[in-house]
């Protein structure tokens, strides 16, 4: 029998009497030994909070009554396995966005640790931090308040306020906006959100945020179909509909790595005779697709639209003068 199915097996018999127990009735019942019945009377008073009392009178166990019990006290879909990713997915978070919401998830963190079942100072924990890590390249910091504040804003359903940094102009100033949705992108925070400084849809870089303040007044909400067209039809973070489609060539070599990328949902692929791969990419604005084509350097071809192509080869004609002078 699993072990948390033992767990649950002795929380059942102390829950289904009010009459004391005994340490030999409990491991007769549950076939276990002396030593794993007080180990998990132990687990379930001191980690998870029963009220499990010893009359000694009687000379048994009993769970005392002041509230509601849950049914049981590890579903039985956690196995030590599937505990064992939950903590995991923690670790990556907490690599994710440091300070964010380790105050918050840490006592989830604590939990889980104990559902293992390993030692319990910690260790392991402190092995998955040690030996799983996430590599997040080019990711800027964003400082808990700001991040807090912000998500308190989208969940709450209110309006924020806050002092906006643009780098186009490298001028602050001052919005009032109606958070949509909070996107981690390319190991960077975006907020999407309607503006009503502008009264329109706008994207917001979380670093660029100063001084957020949650109003009191409600969210505007925008239709569900606005929202998926300007959010989700175009390529990368940029909001619009997409209203082209870049047609990208792609050399036999890189095209096998190529063929297993998702660059957008909507994507379409066809690899052709000599092995090569056209892409298909929906997309409205062109810098993030310029960068993304030019990583590729000679092994990508831009077939259309035009300007998309004009635009790739102006890059590749400037990066080289600069390398060339």
């Amino acid at each position: 029998m699993a072990r948390f199915e033992v767990v649950n097996e002795v929380y059942g018999l102390l829950r289904s009497t009010r009459e004391p127990i005994s340490l030999d009735q409990i491991c007769e019942s549950s076939e276990i030994s002396r030593a794993t019945a007080k180990r998990i009377l132990r687990f379930l008073r001191e980690e998870v909070g029963l009220p499990i009392t010893y009359d000694r009178n009687e000379r048994g166990f009993f769970l005392g009554r002041n509230g509601t019990l849950p049914d049981s006290v590890l579903g039985p879909w956690f196995s030590a396995d599937e505990l064992l990713a939950l903590l995991t997915a923690h670790t990556l978070l907490e690599q994710l966005s440091p300070g964010m919401l380790r105050d918050d998830t840490l006592k989830l963190q604590q939990r889980l640790q104990r559902l293992l079942y390993k030692r319990s100072d910690g260790s392991v924990g402190r092995e998955l931090a040690a030996r799983v890590r996430l590599n997040l390249p080019n990711r800027r910091n964003v400082d808990g308040p700001t991040f807090h504040m912000t998500l308190t804003g989208l969940l709450r359903r209110k309006r924020i306020q806050f002092t906006y940094l643009g780098r186009a102009r490298n001028e602050s100033t001052e919005r009032v906006v109606s958070p949509l949705r909070l996107t981690f992108y390319r190991s960077n925070w975006y907020l999407a959100g309607w503006c009503h400084d502008t009264d329109d849809l706008r994207i917001f870089a979380l670093d660029r945020l100063d001084d957020v303040q949650v109003l009191a007044k409600g969210a505007h909400e925008p239709e569900d179909d606005l929202l998926r067209d300007r959010l989700e039809s175009s390529y990368g973070i940029f909001e619009g509909k997409a209203t082209r489609v870049a047609k990208l060539r792609f050399a036999p070599g890189a095209a096998r790595w190529i063929a297993d990328e998702v660059w957008h949902p909507e994507q379409k692929q066809t690899t052709n005779g000599d092995g090569s791969l056209l892409l298909e990419v929906p997309y409205r604005e062109t810098i993030e697709i310029v960068m993304d084509v030019m990583r590729h350097g000679v092994s990508v071809e831009v077939l259309g639209p035009k300007e998309l192509r004009e635009a790739v080869a102006r890059a590749h004609a400037l990066a080289a003068a600069e390398y060339g002078s």
